[in-house]
């Protein structure tokens, strides 16, 4: 969640020139964003539910397959004088980790299974 917070978009080191002052959705931080409205209350609930002692790992596979698609979008669609920032990054590699980390849950639950029966 904390990639939420981090800006989505910057200015690219790269770029020369005149930068345009404009300021994109974004650039303050990822709840400026449809993807930041969407990804909070997300991990909220998946927290929660956590807390609670439920393991969704299908859920989580899902969320973070999904996310990390959404967010490689989103890096592959800023080029040229904005590129995607640091809070995309962040967010970028927590999807990935929640993927991961239901994958091997899952694994490890079908490896226990078939073992047991």
């Amino acid at each position: 969640m904390a990639g939420v917070l981090l800006p989505w978009v910057r200015v690219s080191p790269a770029h020369e020139g005149p930068v345009i002052s404009i300021y994109h959705s974004g650039m303050g931080s990822g709840l400026e964003l449809p993807h930041g409205l969407v990804l909070v209350p997300t991990v909220l609930l998946l927290s929660a539910l956590s807390l609670a002692g439920y393991r969704y790992r299908r859920g989580e596979l899902v969320v973070g397959a999904v996310g990390a698609l959404a967010v490689g979008w989103f890096i592959q669609s800023w080029q040229g004088t904005f590129i995607a920032g640091p809070g995309t990054w962040v967010t970028l590699a927590g999807c990935l980790f929640l993927t991961a980390v239901a994958a091997i849950g899952l694994y490890r639950r079908r490896k226990r299974v078939k073992s047991t029966a």
